[in-house]
């Protein structure tokens, strides 16, 4: 029995004595008042309407009493585990060691396919397997509870690297539940500050990192609760000081053998001066709400770049679609264009979805828009998910960057005949094409060959810095300087 269900059943016990002694000692008082009083008891009116009411009296307040049981539960309706507000109370009186999230990334698609009552089975068939094979020999120092849909949460008072060492093991040995393959990611941190909540946050951070590396079960290392909220403080800060670090990867023209197209690649700068890589802060920079304010910022940076080097030059840089869907931040976007004189075609905006929006037509308005104003549009990682091919149905982008995985092993057939046809599919539709991790001569050949128009990676040239990249194309440099 899970633990979380022994202690509602003890709730529920007490509640019931609560409930019960006061009910006992009103009936044992109208016994006496009816049948042991030496008067004799007479059925008047007067004693109907008090016994009915006595009767009423007792009948509500069992009823309320159940209510407020039911309302104030401690117990997950699907799962039976803690809810969300009681696992976090459980947290705060005991402070546990070791804080772990896991959830099963693909529950939408079992949905789809088996139904809700089957994923709810799921749901529950994953957390008493959890508690019988893991948590249950911690005995009353093992919490699980579930945030949401399909991410619970544990609560061990263990040494966190034994936690990683269970789970890790856990769900290699368990690929399926109820006979439906799940997949499954966790992260484990060691829970030494005093906020719950900001604990728990940092374990999503974890899964969302995971996700984008698309590893569901990486040989990870067990994170530090306070160490990760010092990480978070230094993204915050970095964000308001405006303190980027920015390079410069090359995209070579394979028709001129020039680079006239650079991507700008951004990490944020600590106070101490470490770099904090997307993968880090990106995470953080959504949950507070700040991706506006940071997609601004890498537009600034952008154009400042843009005027200080050759009007040949391109950039391309990558915005997030969330913050393109708001019309605040695309008139902020147009100001700030218009007020810094860059030729807008020499902007090109890098656009990833991973899933359809499902207010596709409204989106592609504000698209069209960027467009409109001379702005090119790149769709990143084509082919990479489903999206890729439902976007380019509904919108002319200019560019198309492919997938790394199509470039990364390009002497597989069957990626080059994808590839191919990719490529002759966007020609026909009269945008460029750009290919990704090209490292070698034998790759550059073969790309030639099926007429990608750019490649970035080692075979492109090497990524400049910022000083570097506004030294080599600033149009204002002495005449015979070296370049």
């Amino acid at each position: 029995m899970l633990q979380s269900v022994r202690e509602e059943r003890s709730r529920h016990f007490k509640l019931a004595l609560r409930i019960g002694i006061p009910v006992l000692v009103f009936v044992f008082l109208l016994a006496y008042a009816v049948f042991f009083r030496e008067e004799e008891f007479k059925l008047t009116t007067e004693a109907i309407l008090i016994l009915g009411g006595m009767v009423f009296a007792i009948v509500y307040f069992i009823f309320f009493a159940l209510e407020l049981s039911r309302k104030e539960t401690l117990l997950d309706r699907i799962t039976d585990s803690y809810h969300y507000d009681s696992f976090r109370d459980r947290v705060l009186h005991h402070r546990p060691r070791t804080l772990a999230a896991a959830e099963i990334s693909n529950l939408s698609v079992i949905n789809e396919t088996y139904g809700v009552n089957k994923a709810d089975h799921i749901l529950k068939e994953l957390v008493r397997t959890l508690d019988k094979e893991i948590l249950h020999r911690f005995g009353n120092r093992a919490w699980i509870g579930r945030k949401n849909g399909a991410e619970f949460l544990l609560a061990v008072d263990e040494d966190p690297e034994n936690v990683r060492e269970e789970l890790s093991r856990f769900f290699r040995a368990h690929p399926l539940f109820d006979n439906v393959e799940v997949h499954c990611s966790f992260a484990v941190i060691r829970n030494n500050i005093e906020d719950p909540d900001k604990a728990i946050e940092q374990l999503r951070d974890l899964l969302v990192q995971q996700e984008q590396r698309e590893q569901r079960l990486p040989e990870q290392k067990v994170s530090d609760a306070r160490k990760l909220s010092e990480e978070e403080q230094a993204v915050i800060d970095a964000l308001k000081r405006r303190d980027l670090f920015v390079q410069f990867r090359p995209l070579l023209n394979l028709a001129t053998g020039k680079s006239d197209i650079y991507e700008v690649a951004v990490k944020m700068r600590a106070a101490d001066g470490s770099t904090i890589a997307p993968r880090d802060f990106l995470p953080i920079v959504n949950r507070h709400n700040l991706g506006e304010a940071y997609d601004l910022l890498i537009l600034e940076r952008s154009l400042e770049n843009a005027r200080l080097v050759d009007e040949t030059i391109s950039l391309s840089f990558n915005l997030s679609p969330f913050s393109l869907r708001k019309d605040q931040f695309l008139e902020q976007f147009f100001d700030k264009l218009k007020d810094s004189g860059v030729t807008p075609h020499r902007l090109i905006v890098e656009l990833y979805e991973r899933k359809r929006h499902h207010r596709l037509e409204e989106y592609l308005e504000r698209l069209k828009m960027l467009k409109r104003s001379g702005v090119r549009l790149c769709l990143d990682n084509f082919g990479s998910s489903n999206a890729s091919m439902e976007y380019l149905r509904h919108f002319p982008f200019d560019m198309i960057q492919f997938d790394r995985e199509y470039t990364f092993d390009l002497e597989s057939g069957k990626n080059t005949s994808i590839l191919r046809s990719f490529i002759s599919m966007a020609h026909e539709m009269k945008m460029l094409t750009a290919a990704k991790w090209v490292d070698n001569r034998h790759k550059v050949t073969l790309l030639r060959e099926m007429g990608v128009d750019y490649i970035q990676g080692f075979a492109a040239g090497r990524i400049l810095k910022e000083e570097e990249f506004i030294a080599l194309y600033n149009p204002f440099k002495p005449q015979g300087a070296s370049s």
